[in-house]
């Protein structure tokens, strides 16, 4: 079971947030010079309430009335609002008056999104494993060095793993924790390190991303089982202690013992899909390295046809770790082939990815993509960079089908996030309301049409304050932004010895599906899901930090900055 500290220090209450925050609820960083410019109104009123928009020297530069949302109250705040539309306002620093209620300040600016991306990109580098940081407010000695771990062994590993046996010690050095533990997965390291890939796409070239990428992927090649070892080629699965390392602390501090989890068919899958995509984009400027990388890409992917159904059991989080367990490879075998193929050209994995059951189906699901629903990612590779492809223009429209989805699915949420799934909004929601982003962003890419853009615009106003709580989701960007998520090395309100969250880091964010296995607070039962939230350090499912949301925040923050 995962470890629950008791002790809060923190205690937030979302009858108290709701009655703090401003009524007009806005993009705390602000907008971008002619993108949509929109905010929101908690009210009750039934008619159009007149607005004026403020300049910091108090004129007035526009006024309006706003549009009474038809649906009350929204279904996904619980709340009765209207739309205001400030579409057009110059460039400068406002705020909005409604009535008698008001809006925190905004900018409107060209480059709003630039610092926001550096420091979502620098959250990569305070997650280093096995690294001296020296990061200003941030600095501490490297933990985990990684260098010498077993494979796991004794009776749980046993009852886990029946039939594996490897007495093997293994160089895992480097790479990323994965969240506020430390533990590093293949399955979501990644298509965390492919993300910022992608960011290459936008911003060709950046050094910055171009160094945590190889440092990512150079720990991905030594999860790779060599070759004379028990299932060479496959990718042990994951690495990380025997127990839960202890909340809060630093990793060199940490006490337990790290271990080798058994190689698993999903994990060579990804392996494969992120080296094949590191070859790619990384060859002219390294193509030995880009060798390397495709070389073990290839040994991946045979290893996991010739292991098809090696798959890791759900553990329970018992072990020190999450399961990242994921019953269905379907969809790996897609994104593996897809990558290769894009690497190398070969008509061997083009044949895989025609004769796929998901390359004839719809992969782009409103409710956001996942480590566990890599489809969509394949896809998006596919109509971005796979011209040659026997039906690529098939491929094309269904990118645009699944962007045309979300965009109106947008446009019938008065936040402006794309993301609203009848189900319940699920742990992470905030990493798939940007996976949908990108979704649109690389539609926007691909076809040029700027409405897709526009909707990137939009969906990043839900993340940065327009949202049911007014709350900013990325600490240090905004007014009112998360301050208190949950990690061991950032546990300030925990241990004030501790450096708080760094600015860029993004919180999971509103939660209204209890996790089996991980404590659910009381207190979210039954509220609509925008304020099933917990700024409190210790709100596992609503308040970790994850490699996989602050990657697609790159990529998102990079396409604003630039276009």
């Amino acid at each position: 079971m995962s470890e629950h500290v008791d002790d809060l220090r923190i205690t937030w209450s979302v009858q108290d947030v709701l009655a703090r925050r401003p009524a007009v609820r806005v993009n705390q960083l602000g907008y971008l010079p002619g993108r949509p410019m929109q905010a929101t109104l908690v009210t009750d009123e039934a008619e159009p309430v007149g607005f004026t928009v403020v300049r910091d020297d108090d004129v007035v530069v526009r006024e309006g009335v706003s549009q009474p949302w038809p649906v009350r109250p929204d279904p996904t705040s619980g709340l009765t609002v209207h739309v205001l539309d400030l579409r057009g306002l110059p460039e400068g620093t406002f705020h909005l008056r409604a009535g008698v209620e008001h809006s925190h300040r905004f900018r409107v600016g060209a480059r709003l999104h630039a610092s926001l991306h550096d420091d979502a990109l620098r959250f990569f580098t305070l997650l280093r494993s096995g690294a001296d940081i020296d990061v200003p407010g941030y600095e501490r000695p490297a933990g985990h060095p990684d260098t010498a771990v077993p494979a796991w062994t004794g009776p749980d590993a046993r009852r886990l793993y029946p039939g594996w046996h490897d007495d093997g010690v293994y160089d895992v050095s480097g790479g990323w924790y994965d969240a506020g533990d430390y533990g590093k997965y293949v399955t979501s390291g990644a298509i965390a390190v492919w993300q910022l890939l992608g960011a290459l796409d936008v911003r060709p070239g950046d050094a910055r991303i171009v160094a945590e990428c190889r440092w990512q992927l150079d720990w991905l090649l030594r999860m790779q089982v060599p070759a004379g070892r028990p299932l060479a080629g496959l990718a042990f699965h994951r690495v990380h202690g025997t127990t839960w390392s202890p909340l809060p602390g630093l990793p060199h501090l940490d006490p337990t013992e790290r271990v080798l989890h058994r190689p698993s068919t999903t994990a060579a899958l990804h392996l494969a899909a992120a080296a094949a995509a590191g070859a790619r984009h990384l060859r002219s400027s390294d193509p030995a390295y880009a060798h390397r990388l495709e070389h073990a890409a290839r040994s991946a992917y045979a290893a996991a046809r010739r292991h098809p159904d090696l798959l890791a059991p759900d553990d329970h989080a018992c072990h020190g770790g999450g399961p990242y367990d994921d019953a269905d490879v379907a969809d790996d075998v897609y994104w593996a082939a897809t990558e290769l193929w894009l690497a190398t050209g070969d008509p061997g994995y083009e044949a895989a990815i025609l004769r796929s059951p998901v390359h004839a189906a719809d992969p782009f699901d409103t409710a956001g993509f996942d480590y566990d629903a890599v489809g969509a990612p394949a896809r998006l590779d596919l109509a971005l960079h796979g011209h040659g492809l026997a039906d690529h223009d098939r491929v094309v429209d269904s990118l645009r089908a699944g962007a045309d989805r979300l965009l109106d699915l947008q446009s019938r949420q008065p936040w402006g996030q794309p993301y609203a799934p009848a189900a319940g909004w699920a742990w992470g929601s905030n990493g798939r309301i940007l996976n949908n982003l990108v979704v649109l962003g690389v539609a926007h890419l691909v076809t040029g049409d700027t409405a897709y853009l526009d909707a990137v615009a939009t969906g990043t106003d839900y993340l940065l304050g327009r949202n049911a709580l007014g709350q900013s989701y990325v600490t240090g960007h905004g007014t009112d932004h998360s301050h208190h998520q949950r990690t061991r090395q950032f546990g300030h309100d925990l241990d004030p010895t501790l450096p708080p969250p760094p600015p860029g880091a993004l919180a999971g964010g509103a939660n209204s599906v209890p996790a089996p296995d991980f404590p659910y607070d009381e207190r979210l039962r039954g509220l609509p899901p925008q304020l099933c939230y917990l700024d409190e350090p210790t709100s596992e499912v609503t308040n970790d930090v994850c490699i996989r949301w602050n990657a697609p925040l790159v990529w998102v923050t990079a396409l604003l900055t630039d276009r």
